[in-house]
């Protein structure tokens, strides 16, 4: 598996935020040491795709840009008992 350090970091910080936390939040919250290979919150996303354990709720809360644009994030979350995106 690659990005296997990566996607453990993503995981314990998930499990400390049991309230969910958006792609760009699991970012800025990550262990940088850990997580060199990751750019991006589109990358987050991607890596948290194959994951076991984590549950991504589509509906999430919207994030004002500017003040025209405002736009839907998906929120994710840690589940102990192993849900599936």
């Amino acid at each position: 598996m690659r990005k296997k350090t990566a996607r453990g970091e993503i995981l314990q910080t998930l499990k400390k935020h049991p309230n969910g936390l958006t792609a760009s939040e699991i970012m800025q919250r990550m262990n940088p040491k850990k997580a060199r290979g990751v750019r991006n919150a589109r990358h987050i996303s991607n890596l948290v795709k194959g994951m076991k354990g984590v549950r991504k709720v589509k509906r999430g809360c919207y994030i004002k840009d500017t003040e025209t644009y405002s736009y839907k994030v998906n929120i994710y979350f840690y589940d102990d008992e192993g849900a599936e995106i």
